[in-house]
């Protein structure tokens, strides 16, 4: 029982990081989840939205979920890839994490899956992929075959990622942008909504266009 809920038999209790409108897209994605049940959400910024409910359930501030462990799993609900902190807190509460995949998904059966992974509804991961821990994979995203997906990385929804191709630590990845075949993307880059990246890209760097430029100096990374 929690908070009044009881939790079928064989399904696991999921909190979700993060109170906000990504946070509740989640819940959505992780109700077609057979095996797992959102039963709260958790929050690390702003203590008084403790006093609140999200979804209709529980915000926990993230000192006090101790008491979950060994009980629950958590799923990193936050759009931004500046995750790193959130997890480390709610790992050193000794919760492990999620991988979620939504039934609509395809996953090549030689991919890996790191644990904290979200892949959303329509999203396919091809053949001797790897997704490395807490990358988020939005909606109808495409993943080719040999890919390597670095943690933290958010792919927002229809991006297009070709063989061969690494996707580096923090990066994000917008909105229908295309990579193709061989690219190397550097960590904590962003690529703009809609762009098509044809060479590598350097740490820290900003792209946008057709092909994408850079638009920003790179910066510390």
């Amino acid at each position: 029982m929690l908070g009044g809920k009881r939790i079928g038999e064989g399904v696991t209790p999921v909190l979700l990081l993060g109170a906000g409108g990504f946070a509740e897209e989640v819940a959505d994605i992780v109700a077609d989840c057979p095996g797992f049940e959102v039963v709260g959400f958790v929050e690390s910024v702003d203590r008084a939205r403790c006093k609140t409910t999200s979804d209709g359930l529980p915000v926990h501030w993230v000192d006090d979920i101790a008491p979950f462990a060994g009980t629950h799993l958590a799923c990193c609900a936050l759009g931004t890839t500046d995750r790193v902190e959130f997890t480390t807190q709610v790992a050193a509460a000794g919760i492990g994490f999620a991988t979620i995949i939504h039934p609509t998904a395809h996953v090549s059966a030689t991919a890996v899956l790191a644990a904290g992974v979200l892949v959303s509804a329509g999203v396919v991961v091809g053949a001797r992929s790897t997704i490395a821990e807490h990358a988020i994979l939005n909606r109808g995203v495409l993943i080719g075959h040999h890919v390597e997906i670095g943690a933290y990385a958010s792919l927002m929804p229809g991006a297009n990622i070709a063989g061969f191709t690494v996707i580096g630590e923090q990066a994000y990845v917008g909105m229908g942008a295309l990579v193709l075949n061989n690219v190397r993307v550097g960590r904590n880059t962003l690529i703009g909504a809609g762009s098509v990246v044809t060479r590598d890209v350097v740490a820290g760097s900003r792209v946008v266009g057709i092909p994408a430029r850079l638009i920003e100096p790179v910066v510390a990374s």
